[in-house]
């Protein structure tokens, strides 16, 4: 070796020493986030749905649009109920006024008077099918807005139940990625034992370590998602440091009911607040038909009046005046220019565009409803057989691992057999949340309050396990007597909650 190549070795470091120097900077930094992670607090779906419905800015902003909906039932009905108003003054007078007297001369007498003057009037519309039809409409876009306030809230139902899982299988993916670092480990440890036996190679154990080295940087990144979940989650809410509660072990499902798809598309049909929102819009454009027709009828109208005045001309200084009447009043519309008759063209035209868009609503929730209730059901049967795949994967894991101990195996073949059953119990956990989300979605889309539809999301995730215990998808593996399975030739990545 030259004196050139002998500096170099000596200031820059191998690649066997720098690797465990880069992984100890990142394991420090990942041990920091489990150290903020400490303080977390698990909080039930209901609970997060409280929190989110008093936190979430979109949400709230529905609610005081709802508000300001319901005024205009008030406000069109004042259209329908008798107005009454007073007008009042009072005039200072000067001035002069002057007139021929009996001989033909003129008189002029300076006037300097005031002239109060007072009238209260009243009007209340007998018939006026304009303000009758303005307050059906008025009724109707409050029922509008009342289903468009149901339809935010589904939406963030949808939000949150999406966030609230995603932080759920965040915690499941870190839990499989510490399994496997500590199957990794194990199986170093066994290398380097098979190669101090002189049964392995160097190369098996620089495998196996490099194994190791990529299922740590996973961590990371499973750590990383944690954390983006748990933010996501806390925007949703306004809890910091909230965390969803974990899986429960593996049990039967909880049967779905009603059974029938046709039970859920009538239940949709009726109670689901987007057709809902779309009936009540074809109902606002029918009170526009009428609004519109009603150009062409008469209005008639009750006025009474009260007024007193005082000095109202100059010559009648010194003198008051009190008039009482009681009227009833009628208009007619005779010619607008044909102005009428287009505006109710226009509405008409409205009217059938709300109902195409009515029945297109229709299908579309029937579509949903059909697509959830299908994914329900076939998630379930998919739990069943991952289930089973996971008994068979297990038992292959046990019989490599027996025949590496008999000598009749290979180490590749106990690794080839322990990733195909990593895999399957992360493709479990990734059913089991798939139909938990299918679930709450098909309730969502029938039009079910959310309370009911968070119970249901509690009773399938149930209270979080107690601190320690392990309730990620290694403590749902069946009970085999074997260590935890070893490492993978291509790490599993975490699941993630579909769209």
């Amino acid at each position: 070796m030259s004196m050139r190549s002998r500096n170099l070795a000596r200031h820059c470091p191998s690649a066997k020493d720098s690797v465990p120097s880069r992984f100890t900077r990142r394991l420090l930094a990942g041990a920091a986030f489990l150290s903020v992670s400490l303080g977390a607090q698990a909080i039930s779906f209901s609970e997060a749905l409280d929190a989110a419905r008093s936190h979430d800015a979109t949400y709230r902003a529905a609610s005081y649009e709802y508000d300001a909906a319901r005024m205009g039932v008030p406000i069109a009905r004042a259209s329908l109920l008798p107005s009454v108003s007073l007008n009042a003054g009072e005039s200072n007078i000067t001035g002069s006024r002057r007139f021929p007297n009996g001989q033909n001369q003129e008189v002029r007498l300076p006037l300097d008077y005031s002239a109060p003057q007072a009238a209260l009037q009243m009007r209340m519309p007998l018939f006026n099918f304009e303000a009758i039809s303005a307050f059906r409409q008025a009724q109707a876009q409050v029922d509008v807005a009342e289903a468009v306030f149901r339809s935010q809230g589904m939406d963030l139902m949808d939000r949150l139940v999406s966030a609230y899982l995603q932080t759920l299988l965040a915690d499941e993916g870190k839990r499989l990625v510490e399994s496997q670092i500590k199957s990794y480990e194990l199986q170093v440890l066994q290398t380097e034992q098979r190669l101090q036996r002189g049964e392995g190679t160097r190369v098996q154990l620089a495998q196996a370590r490099a194994v190791l080295d990529v299922a740590r940087t996973r961590l990371l990144e499973a750590e990383d998602q944690i954390g983006l979940a748990r933010i996501r989650l806390e925007r949703l809410t306004g809890v910091s440091n909230a965390i969803a509660n974990a899986l429960l072990p593996l049990s039967a499902a909880e049967p779905l009911f009603p059974s029938r798809l046709t039970d859920w598309l009538d239940l949709a049909l009726r109670q689901s607040p987007t057709v809902q929102s779309r009936e009540r819009n074809r109902e606002v454009a029918r009170q526009v038909i009428n609004r519109q027709r009603a150009g062409h009828l008469p209005r008639v109208d009750l006025v009474a009046s009260l007024s007193r005045s005082e000095n109202d001309a100059s010559n009648t200084v010194g003198q008051s005046t009190v008039l009482r009447s009681v009227g009833v009043q009628f208009s007619m519309p005779l010619f607008s220019g044909g102005g009428v008759s287009a505006g109710v063209q226009q509405a008409q035209s409205r009217s059938a565009q709300a109902e195409e868009e009515l029945r297109s609503e229709r299908d579309n929730v029937e579509i949903e409803v059909q697509r959830h209730f299908q994914a329900t059901i076939n998630g379930e049967k998919k739990v069943a057989a991952y289930v089973k795949a996971l008994e068979s994967t297990d038992l292959a894991a046990r019989g490599a691992l027996r025949a590496l101990e008999t000598g009749i195996g290979t180490l590749g073949e106990l690794a080839d057999a322990e990733s195909i059953r990593f895999n399957a119990a992360r493709d479990l956990v990734q059913a089991r949340v798939d139909v938990l989300l299918s679930r709450a979605r098909l309730m969502m889309r029938a039009g079910m309050q959310l309370g009911e539809v968070a119970s249901g999301v509690d009773r399938s995730l149930g209270n979080a396990p107690p601190s320690g215990h392990a309730s990620g998808v290694v403590s749902k593996l069946p009970d085999s007597g074997v260590k935890l399975p070893a490492a993978t030739a291509t790490p599993v990545s975490p699941p993630s909650v579909k769209p």
